[in-house]
Formats: structure tokens, sequence, C-alpha cells
């Protein structure tokens, strides 16, 4: 069948060694940029950052040979103490949310390189997230939950990853509120859905479900030939399925891009450079905010004592665990970066452990 067909094909890579070659280069370290978080950008409050940013992403995904990069992510930030909010453009603010990351599934795109916006929906923490139900009403999932989605679909998303979670009682991905009516059919998305990595529990194409990764379990041929036959699935849910990701494949490039651009070997490249990691760097500095500088203490004057205190000065945290891991290929750590710019200063440091 065509869906579980173009599945195959079209992360064929994820298929075949999911742990390296999918979610995050790991296995390739120093090849890539470490591009600031997505809560980072948010922090600037800038559109131009955000499409920077998703432009610098999208050219490195396309120089690894991928047509889709797992990302951005939006959702918000509703516990304090959830592992991936680092991930997310949205902050704590819907709005927010909404406005930024349309520049940044743009220039995503522009590369030729299908954007993902995830987790839809409502995940919100890491804890228990393969059994948690998140139960929310209608108004407040469209009100808060929603809008950084419909800011990517709005700005012509390729795709969206359903998530881990249940929504009122339904996992995510065979939820057919959260994904067939309210994604699809009341917000116009046109994309497809894929599942996050395990998050499929059934052959849910009926209920919104497009690609079941990072295999075919449930969405295999014998699954749904049996499905037809007993009439709990039709062709047209499968066409759809199928037109959903040949559409996003045709309107962002993939089909368009040259012979031998999709190379699984690719992933070894070396694809970070020397403008790439300016770029960063003054993203990063652009979404640092300065609330205010009384008696006019910065910039630091060259004679000035400084007094460093922390373990993090002297042991750089780059990036945050998991899928949105990157190795850098390089580290200033925050001590040797302000001896190098305050030379003349004098510096004294102490763990505090």
């Amino acid at each position: 069948f065509c869906c579980a067909i173009f599945a195959a094909q079209f992360c064929a890579p994820c298929l075949t060694d999911p742990s390296s070659l999918c979610s995050r280069d790991n296995a390739s370290p120093g090849t890539t940029t470490a591009w600031p978080s997505g809560l980072t950008i948010a922090a600037s409050f800038d559109a131009g950052a955000a499409l920077e940013w998703g432009t610098g992403m999208g050219k490195e995904f396309y120089a690894k040979g991928s047509n889709i990069q797992l990302g951005p992510g939006v959702c918000l930030a509703r516990v304090p103490r959830n592992g991936r909010n680092f991930e997310y453009i949205s902050g704590e603010d819907p709005y927010l949310g909404y406005q930024m990351v349309g520049p940044a599934v743009r220039g995503i795109q522009s590369q030729k390189v299908i954007a993902n916006a995830k987790h839809y929906a409502l995940n919100n923490q890491e804890t228990n997230r393969g059994a948690v139900s998140e139960n929310v009403d209608e108004r407040t999932r469209f009100e808060m939950y929603y809008p950084p989605f419909r800011g990517a679909a709005d700005n012509g998303v390729g795709s969206m990853m359903c998530s881990y979670n249940k929504v009122n009682g339904v996992w995510s991905c065979e939820n057919p509120t959260t994904l067939a009516l309210e994604l699809k059919k009341w917000s116009g998305f046109d994309g497809f859905v894929m599942s996050d990595w395990g998050a499929t529990h059934s052959a849910s194409l009926a209920q919104g479900l497009d690609i079941e990764m990072p295999g075919a379990g449930y969405l295999n041929n014998k699954t749904l030939q049996m499905m037809l036959q007993r009439g709990d699935l039709s062709e047209a849910d499968i066409n759809d399925a199928a037109l959903r990701i040949l559409r996003q494949m045709y309107k962002v490039g993939v089909m368009d891009a040259p012979k031998g651009a999709w190379d699984v070997s690719k992933i070894t490249a070396n694809v970070t450079s020397a403008a790439a990691a300016d770029s960063a760097r003054r993203l990063a500095a652009a979404s640092t905010v300065l609330l205010k500088n009384d008696g006019g203490v910065l910039p630091l004057k060259p004679t000035t004592k400084l007094a460093v205190i922390g373990l993090a000065a002297d042991a750089a945290i780059t990036h945050g665990g998991g899928s949105g891991s990157v190795v850098p290929s390089y580290i200033v750590k925050p001590l040797e970066g302000l001896k190098a710019a305050a030379p003349s200063a004098s510096i004294s440091y102490v763990s505090g452990a």
C-alpha cells in the first residue's frame, strides 16, 4: 500500500538504524553546528533571528542528505522541570510561539527540507510520557496549546509529529478528535502526521496518522489489507495519507533536488563552517536579554576586577540531552571566554562546590 511504501522510502535511514541516523548525529561528532536551542531563539523575540536559525539548520540537514528535519519543537512550557522545554520555540506564551515558528519553518523549508512541528499535542512533560493523559478541554486546547502549531501550519509546514502521551484518555497518535478533526479538518493542515518513535498503538490512518516511525509494526501491508477487508479502513484513507506525503515532497522541493542529494552516506559529512558558527554565536547573543544596566556596568572596562563563581563557568553546558543534542566541533568555556574578551582584567575563579 502506498502509505507504507512511501514511509519506507521516505525515512529509509531511520528504519535501518534509528538510533544513529534519524533523531540525531552523535555518531559523527563535531560535523554539525550546535545552533542555539528553540527556547533560546524564543527569548530573542526576533522573527528575523528565527528565520536565520531555521535556514542555517535546514542547509545543514540538506547537506547531510536528509529530506526532513524533526523540528521545530513548539510545545508550551507548562511544567518547569520538563526535560524538553529547551527544545521549544514557544516559551510559555502561545502568541510568541505562533509568531516565532513561522519564520523558522520557512527557513528550514527554503533549503528543500521538510520541517516537522512537534510534539502534537499537549506534550508538556517527559516524566511518564508514555502513559500520562493530558486532560484539557476544547477551548483551552485552541487558545493555549494549538496556536504555535497553527502558526506552523499557516506558514506551510510540511509535517507534524504526534506525541507519546494520551489526550483526554486517547493516545495522541490515534486520537480522531485532535488529529483528524481539529488538526486536519478544522485547522486545514494539509501536510502529513508522523508518529514519535514508538508512539503508534494501532493502524490509525482513519484517525489522522499518516506515517508510523521508526518501523511498520501497525501500518504494514498485511494489517492494512485485513482492515480493508473488514471495512475498518477505506482506500480513501490510504490515498489521503499517500497524497499528504507526496504533496509536501513536491511543494518543498524534495523531488526537484539533483540526483544524489538524499544520499544516506552523507550523514558523516562535515557540514558546519566558520560562517555557521558565527551565525550561531550571534543568534545566541541576540537572545541574551539585559533587563537593566545599572550604572553602565556593561560593557566591562578593561581594568575591571571580576569574580567568577560556579562550576558551570569552567565546564560548559552546551546542549540538553536526547534528540535535541549536538556534539559541537569546539567549545569555549565561559571562564575561557571572559579571559579572552578581557585580557587586562583581574579575574578570580571559585568553583563554589
